[in-house]
């Protein structure tokens, strides 16, 4: 999986000096973190991270767990983990090695997935850098690699429950009523003239649904496509996941 292994590179430093607000930026770290995500079960309790240091400096880190929900309108919430083990803690990479981060459970749920995120955080180095000439910014990156440890008997269900247009405002809810999350690729909302083209496809940033919540996605259709507007078409795709609803619209639901 793409996600699974993401290169962490100097782009942010690129894109804050096109704005041209600093004379002078520091750049950020490059490191690679593999996998970026961690499933865990009753047979496979533990599992290794691999942090690599592709930079030519040495990489200061420090990790912590946290458990992961998604409340009623699908905003993700963290709070300190105390079941999920990892080590080491803290950590420090010479340029062009790796290093590797155990992670595990005492034990598997029962009945109900349970979710963490596992943060690698970069720390400033020990000694402070000579700063370029000018005024000058570092960005230190905080990466949250996604832990799932399964029950006995894993089940993801997931449904588009709603899907409405009011004034304007397209507003459609997608539920994952099973006992274990799953992932989206797309999360899309397409909007169909009287002949079928599409005048518009809005994508949504979603990509996971833990087990028991629901996601409410809103989106204000532009007016000039409202008023050519027949169909909205709701769309969910991921691993062994397809979802679709769609709604006839009645003009007056634009004004």
């Amino acid at each position: 999986m793409k996600a699974d292994h993401v290169m962490l590179s100097r782009l942010v430093s690129l894109l804050f000096a096109a704005l041209a607000l600093w004379p002078a930026m520091s750049e950020a770290g490059e490191f690679t973190i593999n996998p970026l995500r961690v499933d865990l079960d009753r047979t496979t309790r533990s599992s290794e991270i691999t942090v690599r240091n592709d930079d030519t400096a040495p990489l200061r880190m420090q990790l912590e767990a946290m458990t992961w929900r998604q409340d009623a309108q699908g905003k993700d919430l963290y709070e300190p983990a105390q079941d999920l083990l990892f080590f080491p803690r803290t950590m420090e990479i010479p340029p062009g090695e790796s290093r590797i981060v155990r992670v595990g459970v005492r034990a598997a749920p029962v009945t109900r997935e349970e979710a963490y995120r596992l943060f690698i955080e970069e720390l400033p180095p020990p000694a402070p850098e000579a700063a370029p000439q000018g005024t000058s910014l570092r960005i230190f990156l905080r990466i949250g690699v996604a832990v799932f440890v399964a029950p006995a008997q894993a089940k993801a269900v997931g449904e588009i429950t709603r899907l409405d247009l009011r004034g304007g405002i397209a507003e459609w809810s997608v539920e994952n009523a099973g006992n274990a999350h799953f992932r989206t690729d797309a999360v899309q909302l397409a909007g169909l003239s009287r002949d079928g083209a599409r005048l518009f496809v809005q994508e949504f940033p979603e990509r996971y649904f833990l087990a028991g919540t629901a996601k409410t996605l809103r989106f204000d259709v532009p007016r000039d496509a409202c008023r050519q507007l027949a169909a909205l078409e709701a769309t969910v795709a991921g691993e062994n996941l397809g979802l679709k609803r769609r709604l006839d619209v009645d003009p007056a639901r634009c004004l």
